[in-house]
This record gives structure tokens, C-alpha cells and sequence, in this order.
């Protein structure tokens, strides 16, 4: 699905249904942002924030570090 044709209300249902793990939000610049936590100890050293200037790039950033609809209950 191309993300960058539809309204902003849709595409961010659409992440927040394909990665729960993380709240979303869009800037008033508009840019998009993916941010979880707080993180456990053992999860320190991962990644817990992204940003990207469309919801498609943010989902593909997600989805290039291993993030989608089946990791951790419902997130990769």
C-alpha cells in the first residue's frame, strides 16, 4: 500500500495495527515518528526510536530492522 496518498489518520492506524510494540506520532512539520518504551535492561541496546518524512519510509525503516506484525506478540 502506497501510504504517501493517504490521509494521515489512515496510515497511522495502519502502523499502529502492524506494529503495536510502538506509538506513533507526526510531527507539525510533518515528520513521522515510531518510538517505544520504556525498554527492559535486555533491550537496552536496541533501537527504540525511528523518523522518516513519510509513513511508507517510517513502515520500511521498521520492517528493515526486523519490525512488522510477528515480532514480540504482534510486532514484526
Amino acid at each position: 500500500m502506497d501510504m504517501r496518498r493517504i490521509p494521515d489518520c489512515v496510515a497511522l492506524a495502519a502502523l499502529e495495527e502492524d506494529f503495536p510494540a510502538w506509538r506513533f506520532i507526526v510531527s507539525d512539520k510533518g515528520r513521522w515518528w515510531a518510538l517505544r518504551g520504556p525498554l527492559a535492561m535486555d533491550e537496552l541496546h536496541e533501537k527504540d526510536a525511528f523518523d522518516a518524512d513519510t509513513a511508507t519510509e517510517l513502515r520500511a525503516a521498521l520492517r528493515a530492522h526486523g519490525w512488522g506484525n510477528r515480532k514480540l506478540g504482534g510486532s514484526w
